[in-house]
């Protein structure tokens, strides 16, 4: 249920496929040149995938177009550490975290040799560590500090904690964390402050609320009521929450005062403020509360290219939040109050680009058909969106707009890079096939794009 989905049918199998992209810009030096001439002006942010196998790491190799890898099959999250030198990417079929060295001048990948290279479940034959709670492992984060990585699992119903070798990029597995409102968990944030941790859980409905150990990296979930917000407030277990109904995304903002849930049944965002000392959550009063399509009767505020609610997203300056919305093949694009943490959608077309315009009510765009996955780049230029019905995946690649939050995709090939070029609208790409997830390096200069039907993750340079 996120970018691009794909949710299987058997009773035993609660998984979805989903799929984030990344962008590939093949020519993109030649097509600004030609703007320059024509006396347009370029746009920054364009991706250019690297070339020859350096463009992608696969399970396969995919026939020699990428690097062979271990432990990527349906891969579904990517991270890049503080220090920009090392990768992390979750896979869903592999149930495992690979592990990645970057080079920091180009953003090649190498996989960590032998062991080193992943943890798995099961250890995956020997060829990776044995780890714990990684059953259908989903997002992957890196606490500021470095020291540890925490992956959301779906069905372990848990998160993992893995404490990080800062110079080696090696992982040791600590233990599983569960908890109330964590039942089919699906992402997972650290504050910026490295104090607490959240977790977003699908079947839970709801977001769960730890502290966290700096120095071990252990979790510990806050007691009673305070230990989880949840739509139906689960038997008085955790505190009643709104437009949580498949809870899907978390996340904190910059400045670590509000939280941010994008649920896809609700079709909403949900906002919540956030006790510094003690991690704990509280939804805003009455509308201000959450945004859905609907206004789910009332209790939120009306919004709109918010259909399935996946991915949620704030800008480094805290002032904007965008949501990718797979129903809705839409980016929604919001100003933020700083002091309160509510949220207004921007007035009309520009609060929302969509693969058609909605019948007018947004900006007509490319390559966000089941967009599943958004993210900011560090120097809040540009907009990533890694979509998947498109085109078998595709990473769209848009220029923001600092003081308004305004969205404007690139112009022509440039705006995005999908898997077969998107009939000559997109530049042509590999490895994009089911685009689950994008993220930016901190250096500004490379993007990542995981897809979990070409179980690999592509590797771009951005301008």
């Amino acid at each position: 249920m996120i970018p691009f989905h794909r949710v299987t049918n058997s009773s035993t199998d609660r998984r979805d496929r989903t799929v984030f992209s990344g962008a590939t810009l093949a020519g993109a030096l030649v097509l600004a040149f030609a703007l320059v001439s024509a006396g347009e002006s370029v746009m920054l942010g364009s991706l250019t995938q690297l070339d020859g196998t350096a463009g992608c790491v696969s399970e396969s190799g995919t026939g020699g177009l990428c690097t062979g890898g271990v432990a990527l099959n349906g891969a579904f999250s990517v991270a890049v550490s503080p220090g920009g030198k090392h990768v992390y990417v979750t896979s869903q079929d592999s149930k495992a975290v690979a592990a990645f060295s970057r080079h920091k001048a180009t953003g090649a990948l190498t996989q960590l040799a032998g062991t080193a290279g992943c943890v798995s479940e099961d250890g995956s034959g020997g060829l990776c560590t044995d780890g714990v709670a990684l059953d259908i492992p989903q997002s992957v984060t890196i606490s500021p500090d470095g020291k540890h990585v925490y992956v959301a699992s779906f069905d372990s119903d848990a998160v993992a904690v893995l404490s990080r070798n800062k110079a080696t990029g090696a992982l040791t597995p600590l233990a599983g964390t569960g908890g109330v409102g964590t039942d089919g968990a699906r992402s997972v944030a650290v504050s910026p402050d490295g104090k607490h941790v959240y977790v977003a859980s699908s079947d839970s409905s709801a977001v769960a609320v730890f502290s966290r150990n700096k120095a071990t990296g252990a979790l510990t979930q806050l007691a009673g009521t305070a230990g989880c917000v949840s739509d139906t407030g689960t038997g008085g277990l955790c505190t009643d929450g709104v437009a949580l109904d498949l809870a899907f995304s978390v996340t904190v903002s910059p400045d670590g005062k509000h939280v941010y849930v994008a649920s896809i049944v609700s079709g909403a965002v949900a906002v919540f403020s956030r006790n510094k000392a003690t991690g704990a959550l509280t939804q805003l009063l009455g509308t201000a509360g959450c945004l859905s399509e609907d206004g789910t009767g009332g209790a939120c505020t009306d919004g709109k290219a918010l259909v399935g609610a996946r991915s949620v997203a704030v800008s480094p300056d805290g002032r904007h939040v965008y949501v990718a919305s797979g129903v809705s093949h839409a980016v929604a694009v919001f100003s933020r109050n700083k002091g309160t943490g509510a949220l207004t959608q921007l007035a009309g077309t520009l609060g929302c680009v969509s693969e058609d315009g909605t019948g007018g009510d947004c900006t007509d765009g490319t390559a966000l058909a089941g967009a599943n996955f958004v993210t900011v780049s560090r120097d809040g230029r540009n907009v990533y969106v890694a979509s998947s019905d498109c085109c078998s995946g595709a990473v769209a690649v848009f220029s923001r707009n600092k003081a308004t939050g305004a969205l404007a995709q690139l112009a022509g090939t440039l705006g995005c890079v999908s898997e077969d070029g998107t009939g000559g609208a997109c530049t042509d790409g590999k490895a994009l096939v089911g685009a689950l997830s994008v993220t930016v390096s901190r250096d500004g200069k490379n993007v990542y794009v995981v897809s979990a039907f070409s179980d690999a993750v592509a590797v771009f340079t951005r301008d």
